[in-house]
């Protein structure tokens, strides 16, 4: 209580701007720490200033990112893409109807219910649950093979397509779909007229979710792909631990980073209607 008392007098003083600064500091350090951090280091490594003897140089070199646009990386760059786009194309023709269900068609406990199925598989380790994936792949004599990738993703996945589809439909005003069955559209004209285009929100959201740690993945390509699937993700660990060369690894990542930040860009303004 003391604790509570002190916390109180010290966010009355610094008044309401000094509170939000107080509350970010946290997340804020935790960012600068885990994320930015990591990333200036790496985009140092990426341009030469820390040189392969680990000695800083003044003079910034761009060769590691010429070396990083080999063609052989390129095209695992494009094949890290091709696959999170079908990964992100199949979870949201798998994810809609389901999160469209939930949201307008269960009664409320059904509804509780579905959502904590969605949700549940994610109580359990990532790790686990691809080990187990391998085990029903492997029986099925899929394991190591591109479609077992796939599947691993859509699996792995599909849930950050659902919840903020869920979310956004569950938001729907349903007096604009009663009023568009009054005026005598069928289901299939209120839905594309009406459903879709204000659920627009959701499945951007979702595509995102879905298409950025897709096309980053390690784990799933590494595990279920093997040595028959390479993509940016086991590329990159490749060059960071398997032949210690961080430099041309750090330009990759660099580069990848800036051509899934443009395509966000390019697809929200264009497609999301939403200008930046």
């Amino acid at each position: 209580m003391e604790f509570l008392k002190i916390k109180m007098k010290i966010l009355s003083r610094i008044g309401l701007h000094g509170t939000s600064l107080f509350l970010l500091f946290p997340p804020l350090v935790f960012l600068a720490i885990f994320f930015y951090i990591p990333f200036i280091i790496a985009f140092l490594y990426s341009i030469g200033i820390i040189g392969r003897d680990r000695v800083i140089n003044i003079a910034p070199t761009l060769s590691y990112f010429i070396e990083a646009l080999n063609p052989l990386y390129l095209k695992v760059v494009a094949n890290s893409l091709y696959i999170a786009a079908i990964t992100t194309i199949s979870c949201l023709i798998i994810a809609y109807p389901v999160a469209y269900y939930i949201a307008l068609k269960a009664s409320y406990k059904l509804r509780n219910l579905l959502m904590i199925a969605v949700i549940l598989p994610y109580w359990i380790s990532f790790l686990l649950r691809t080990y187990a994936l391998m085990t029903i792949l492997s029986s099925l004599n899929m394991l190591f093979t591109y479609h077992a990738v796939v599947i691993g993703m859509i699996y792995d996945y599909l849930p950050f397509m659902i919840l903020p589809l869920y979310v956004n439909l569950e938001k729907l005003d349903r007096s604009l779909l009663e009023a568009s069955y009054t005026l005598g559209a069928s289901p299939t004209k209120t839905f594309l007229k009406v459903t879709l285009p204000l659920s627009l929100q959701g499945i951007i959201a979702g595509c995102i979710l879905v298409f950025v740690p897709a096309t980053g993945e390690f784990i799933v390509p590494y595990m279920l792909g093997g040595v028959s699937v390479t993509t940016i993700g086991t590329l990159t660990w490749d060059l960071f631990l398997k032949f210690h060369n961080w430099w041309r690894g750090a330009a990759l990542s660099i580069i990848y980073i800036f051509i899934i930040l443009a395509m966000l860009i390019v697809y929200v303004k264009k497609i999301g209607g939403i200008e930046i």
